[in-house]
């Protein structure tokens, strides 16, 4: 008898809201590589995926660390399609505006140069942004640093960004700015990537959600000026869910989305464009 060699699922964050649901979807059809920074919650999740029959590789790690980035990329088989879903990331509660803006743009760009050797033709990468890189106007000098985020003088540079357009508000305001940014580096570079790597026949789409009901989700709620507003926006009228992101990445790695590249799906029950009409 022959096996079925199924396609492999990279998901990083797994051990998050967003990334736990995306592990238990795509885990019914496909093998999977998990990466979470927490080495504890990762192997538990991983015992409980492995305990409900799916087939898991675990690697605990930081996402900056190129050497975690090159094991991640050895999991995957350059002659086997693959699906990638990056969620990891932080949000503006979590840590200083540096730390935003490394581990959500730096980091992507770096596990993008990490994958390109073994992205086979099929393969589908899913980098999840925010309703957030919506929010910040396209600024030409900005835009111009936020495409090449591993220059040697990118934080430097950015960081003069973050402070004008965020220093009236102190740190708050500052971290609040470098996410939005590093959000819209995030679909920047999902642009960039598509269109080099789309002759490979690999495609490149991100996922903005609105705000989701994980734990990282609710404590924005909670200490982020604006976010609760921002839930309430929704024009559906409810907080989004994990499994509402799982679901749209499964479509977009599907082939049923084979011509969808090189742009960046709204996820937020319609928030994004309440927003932008309440401001006028």
């Amino acid at each position: 008898m022959t096996a079925v060699v199924r396609r492999k699922a990279l998901i990083t964050g797994a051990a998050g809201g967003m990334g736990r649901a995306c592990a238990y979807l795509f885990g019914a059809t496909c093998d999977l590589v998990l990466s979470d920074v927490s080495q504890d919650r990762l192997d538990a999740f991983a015992k409980e995926l492995r305990d409900a029959g799916h087939t898991v590789v675990a690697h605990a790690g930081d996402m900056m660390d190129a050497a975690h980035l090159s094991a991640l990329a050895s999991e995957l088989d350059a002659d086997r399609p693959c699906s990638v879903i990056h969620t990891a990331g932080l949000s503006p509660s979590l840590a200083d505006w540096q730390a935003i803006m490394k581990v959500n743009l730096v980091a992507t760009e770096m596990l993008m140069q990490a994958l390109e050797p073994v992205l086979a033709p099929g393969s589908v990468v899913v980098p999840i942004a925010s309703m957030a890189g919506h929010m910040m106007p396209a600024i030409a000098d900005i835009d111009a640093l936020l495409v090449d985020p591993l220059a040697d003088h990118f934080i430097q540079g950015i960081g003069a960004a973050v402070e004008a357009m965020g220093g009236a508000g102190g740190d708050v305001g500052k971290r609040g700015v470098s996410y939005s940014l590093s959000k819209r580096g995030v679909h920047l570079l999902t642009y960039r990537r598509a269109i080099a790597w789309g002759p490979r026949g690999v495609r490149v789409v991100s996922i903005s959600p609105g705000v989701i009901h994980t734990p990282m989700g609710l404590a924005e709620n909670e200490k982020t000026p604006g976010a609760r507003e921002t839930m309430d926006a929704a024009a559906l009228g409810r907080i989004g869910t994990p499994m509402d992101i799982a679901m749209a990445a499964r479509f977009l790695c599907s082939d049923e989305a084979g011509y969808i590249t090189a742009t960046d799906l709204k996820v937020d029950g319609g928030s994004t464009e309440v927003v932008a009409a309440q401001r006028g």
